[in-house]
């Protein structure tokens, strides 16, 4: 049932309000229908821990709020100065990082700083403004990159090489590759090469005295 409202008439004692009868039982009726809806307060959110407690004869209670005596020091209140606001300090929280092996424990208002291993070329970025760390470990950007093990190309090529233990690739290709231009006949032997190419053959020098046998396949002209 709402609240009712007494009518007291247009002017005194003009017989257009309620009498006294009507008067009180409207009064009676709305100190029930008051002690039937006792104010109650609501927490609103999801989770965590409540601050109202209860309603007991109209009277809100709710809990009160200060430093858990178990950790003396560890937080810290205080109401702002126009004194609507409750302002609640941590003095100990603390970041935990680990790799499983060490871990960094630091305290919440001392910076931690990320950065590669020495020579490693990584590159660290953070950005206030998305709250990430960003890290670029890209072998191109190390000093002087190694692997500790067998390196697996699969498949794939290796491109613009340089050197390989100080010995320029194109002259590795040189070694390797005969260019027998436009030659059509077969050559089977060195000597063949030498007779249709034209061509000086180096075949080293031999320091130590030791049997060397030449192939010089068949002469037929």
């Amino acid at each position: 049932m709402a609240i009712q409202t007494i009518n007291v008439g247009n002017l005194a004692n003009d017989g257009t309000g309620d009498d006294l009868r009507e008067a009180f039982i409207k009064v009676n009726q709305n100190f029930a229908e008051l002690e039937l809806n006792d104010a109650v307060a609501k927490n609103v959110g999801i989770g965590g821990f409540t601050v109202y407690k209860e309603t007991v004869n109209g009277e809100l209670r709710f809990r009160a709020l200060q430093p858990d005596p178990t950790a003396p020091g560890s937080i810290t209140f205080r109401i702002s100065d126009d004194g609507d606001t409750l302002f609640v300090k941590s003095t100990q929280a603390q970041l935990v990082f680990t790799d499983e092996t060490n871990t960094l424990v630091s305290n919440i208002a001392e910076p931690i700083i990320f950065k590669g291993a020495p020579n490693s070329g990584t590159q660290v970025t953070v950005s206030n403004s998305t709250k990430t760390v960003s890290i670029d470990s890209q072998l191109a950007n190390e000093t002087s990159p190694a692997v500790s093990a067998t390196l697996n190309m699969q498949n794939n090529n290796i491109q613009n090489c340089g050197t390989i233990n100080g010995v320029d690739i194109s002259s590795i290709a040189d070694i390797a590759t005969l260019d027998f231009g436009g030659i059509t006949n077969n050559v089977d032997s060195i000597l063949e090469y030498i007779l249709q190419v034209g061509q000086d053959v180096d075949l080293g020098t031999i320091t130590t005295p030791v049997l060397v046998t030449i192939d010089q396949g068949l002469v037929t002209s």
